[in-house]
């Protein structure tokens, strides 16, 4: 596996190297406008929009051209399915927080075990919900640890954007989104499990 700072690297190409990039400014519109939708509808939306941003991410780290901001709804092509991965990913996680004190644990880890599921139903459209789950799972043993490190790597960047009352951290979360869809492809690539 590489560097979590070849990641990041990777990342910052994807995005076009600026904050002021159009790709950056798209990918920001894709994760305000995410987040705006999945936190007015939690549940019944999660799943569509994590699928589309999976989507918009994998394009880029993919090389496959500019950001489209309408591949954030192309979850709603097959709402059901993402809808039903989405509900299940949280119920299971959820879940594991019932049990005291060691199922808090737990539930980090399949969180983590769980990171790359819609990744994965991106790759493999017609793979239902268990499929992607188990899949996810199966590419992050033995790396749950080193996506946990990717994302505490941008601590300091979302301290810095805090400093500008919160604004910055809007220009943080493309980087990190970009960094785990690269995360992903690494993973994928070396694993040769979603190929």
């Amino acid at each position: 596996m590489i560097a979590n700072s070849e990641l990041r690297a990777r990342a910052r190409q994807n995005l076009g190297n600026s904050i002021f990039h159009n790709d950056w400014l798209t990918a920001l519109a894709v994760c305000v406008v995410g987040s705006i939708i999945t936190n007015f509808f939690p549940l019944i939306l999660m799943g569509p929009i994590a699928f589309g941003r999976a989507v918009v991410f994998l394009k880029k780290a993919r090389g496959y051209g500019k950001i489209e901001f309408g591949d954030l709804f192309l979850g709603f092509d097959r709402f059901g399915e993402t809808l039903v991965l989405g509900l299940m990913q949280t119920l299971i996680v959820f879940l594991w927080c019932l049990i005291p004190i060691a199922g808090f644990f737990i539930a980090i880890r399949k969180s983590f075990s769980f990171a790359l599921a819609f990744y994965v139903k991106v790759d493999n459209p017609d793979a239902d919900w268990r499929t992607c789950l188990d899949t996810s799972t199966r590419m992050m043993e033995g790396y749950r640890w080193k996506l946990f490190c990717l994302q505490l790597s941008f601590i300091g960047w979302f301290l810095v954007g805090a400093l500008a009352c919160g604004l910055g951290n809007l220009w943080v979360n493309p980087y990190q989104q970009a960094s785990i869809a690269n995360f992903y492809e690494v993973r994928r690539a070396e694993s040769g499990i979603c190929a």
